[in-house]
């Protein structure tokens, strides 16, 4: 009996030596596997921070493109703007010479006109397009347009008087 406890203790004791060998053995592996893995996963994170710092660097280089971009744009909007303002400056110098020139040649039409005798009104403006007459006509003294028209063949006279009708009506309207 004595033999069977010594013998199931040496048992016993070559289990618990081959167990703590197989236990040192697996924990051997098992730390070989965690270093294999620390250093894949410090790969890993070396790559992403790589990956993290040149897409950084690219986001970087296209915002200060697009704020390169946009400060053309502005510049341009600028250029525009003062070109529109100086186009506008030009336009309305322009009209106000236009008008100059058209009061002047206005004035001078109508002191022709109103120093003629009426037939002789009544002759040309009979040979002018309606618009055109009836815009000098416009011009002068109510007195020299009705000898003007009594003058003048009814048809044209008639067709004149509408037509100076008209644009005493659009001129008032306009004033209103």
């Amino acid at each position: 009996m004595m033999i069977r406890i010594v013998l199931t203790f040496v048992l016993f004791g070559i289990f618990a030596f081959g167990a703590e060998q197989d236990c040192e053995q697996y924990f051997e592996s098992k730390k070989a596997q965690l270093e294999i893995q620390t250093r894949e996963f410090d790969e890993a994170r070396q790559s992403l921070e790589a990956y993290k710092a040149s897409f950084e660097t690219l986001q970087k280089e296209k915002l200060e493109a697009l704020n390169k971009r946009e400060a053309e744009v502005n510049a341009t909007l600028a250029q525009i703007e003062e070109l529109k303002a100086e186009n506008a400056r030009l336009l309305k110098e322009s009209q106000d010479i236009l008008n100059t020139i058209n009061e002047k040649t206005e004035g001078r039409v109508r002191e022709i006109y109103s120093q003629m005798k009426d037939a002789a009104v009544a002759a040309v403006l009979s040979e002018m397009d309606n618009d055109e007459a009836s815009k000098i006509m416009l011009s002068l003294e109510s007195r020299k347009i009705s000898g003007v028209l009594s003058k003048m063949d009814p048809k044209k006279a008639s067709e004149l008087t509408l037509l100076l009708k008209n644009m005493d009506n659009n001129t008032s309207q306009t004033s209103e």
